[in-house]
């Protein structure tokens, strides 16, 4: 894993190359839809986020709950291919929808796809489906015409970063060494939820880790009184905060680091560094240092950061 983080920056620079000659026509699309699960579904919540725009649903189900017509672009994604909740959800719109496009390495879904006719793109093999984020995130960013954000990567400097982050005497490793034995509580504003939701998920996966993640301003209005319940013990809980920007959502950071100062352990507010400006590039930094993150509380917490048991065992029992 510490390799494949590392290469996250190249993972977005050999999609770019690859996907040259990728496009498809949206002349007709109204609405498009992006179906995936777990570390397949996280691509398409981040390009719902970057590009507000579209009209972009994500559904993690068996089968559709959103509406598909003939107007609806359907990008289901399954990194082996084999996802039982993928397939599932594919047999249900195939039939509403003749405008589908993969996003798979292989497997039943890959074979589903060339005999509907249908336009796919293969992904590399060996990774966790996690851990190829920086690859179908491009490849979507290039499939929704959206070459011109592709333009403003500095994919040198992300590799810069990534570099600095996978020693040990890095900022991150810092860092996780204050929240690995706590619950992490996760806060971005409304725009990067899917950022929080990523290092929630990455945590879990990587880090053997419990945690949640929340936005601003809504956290303000119900969870900060579930703080004052009596049963919490502060050593137990991290706040982290994800580049809260919007003045008024730095004050409510900064008013509630106080009221909850004796309600948890540690409090970090991660940020964007100037030299990305606030361009596309600033978006992957933060993606390389959050998965960086779970890498190091995963080492620190003695854990085989590769292994999902429990997620293996459950494919076994429902198979």
């Amino acid at each position: 894993m510490h390799k494949k983080i590392k290469d996250f920056p190249a993972q977005i620079s050999n999609a770019i190359n690859d996907t040259k000659d990728l496009s498809i026509n949206l002349d007709n699309i109204h609405r498009v839809i992006i179906m995936g699960m777990g570390g397949s579904a996280i691509a398409g919540l981040i390009m719902k986020d970057i590009s507000p725009h579209l009209e972009i649903i994500v559904e993690r189900n068996y089968f559709p709950n959103a509406v598909i017509d003939e107007k609806t672009l359907l990008i289901i994604c399954s990194y082996s291919g084999n996802t039982e909740e993928s397939l599932s959800y594919y047999n249900h719109a195939s039939n509403l929808t003749k405008n589908i496009f993969g996003i798979t390495s292989g497997g039943k879904l890959l074979k589903l796809l060339k005999n509907d006719n249908h336009d796919y793109c293969i992904v590399p093999e060996g990774y966790p489906p996690r851990s190829i984020l920086g690859y179908t995130l491009t490849v979507l960013i290039k499939l929704l015409d959206e070459d011109e954000l592709l333009e403003l990567l500095n994919i040198e400097l992300l590799q810069d970063y990534s570099n600095k982050f996978s020693l040990e005497d890095s900022e991150i490793f810092s860092l996780a060494k204050k929240i690995h034995s706590t619950f992490p509580v996760i806060v971005t504003e409304e725009d990067l939820s899917s950022i929080g939701y990523r290092l929630k998920c990455q945590l879990n996966e990587n880090s053997k880790m419990l945690s949640y993640n929340v936005t601003l301003p809504e956290m303000n209005h119900n969870e900060i009184v579930g703080w004052d319940s009596k049963m919490i013990d502060k050593d137990l809980f991290s706040l982290i905060w994800i580049d809260i920007t919007f003045p008024a959502n730095i004050k409510r950071m900064d008013i509630t680091n106080k009221i909850l100062s004796n309600r948890n352990s540690y409090s970090h507010h991660i940020q964007i560094p100037s030299d990305f400006q606030n361009d596309l590039s600033g978006l992957f930094y933060l993606i390389n240092y959050l998965d960086w993150l779970s890498y190091w509380c995963g080492y620190l917490n003695k854990v085989d950061i590769n292994a999902v048991e429990s997620i293996d065992i459950l494919k076994k029992e429902l198979a």
